[in-house]
């Protein structure tokens, strides 16, 4: 049985880049924050989490991401989202109003770029 989920992480200049593929349910979510969550050091700058390819989030799955957000956010690291048009969960970022505490990007490499300029901003 193949799982629900996948995570490939990758660090790239300070940031950890977690790449989420399939389904986050209850059945999984724990095994997805051990393994993120256990990859972020005192040495990470920044999480980029990529949603593009994650095709489920139930409330658990939410939860996750407001943990991150709380984490990171008390260690005054930053936590970026990378989450297309064409995501499918997309509307649930949006309907619960994660969008509102931490910044969409349409690929990585626009959330890398967002981390290296001298504001963080998006610009």
């Amino acid at each position: 049985m193949t799982p629900l989920a996948e995570v490939r992480l990758e660090e790239v200049n300070g940031a950890l880049v977690a790449h989420l593929a399939g389904e986050v349910d209850l059945s999984n979510v724990e095994v997805v924050r051990a393994t993120i969550i256990d990859r972020v050091s005192a040495e990470t700058d920044a999480l980029v989490l990529d949603l593009s390819e994650t095709t489920y989030l139930d409330s658990t799955g939410v939860r996750l991401l407001f943990e991150l957000t709380q984490r990171l956010h008390a260690r005054r690291r930053q936590l970026r989202l990378v989450v297309t048009d064409a995501a499918l969960v997309r509307r649930v970022i949006l309907l619960t109003k994660l969008d509102e505490q931490v910044p969409l990007h349409d690929s990585v490499e626009d959330a890398l770029a967002a981390l290296q300029s001298p504001d963080g901003s998006d610009s």
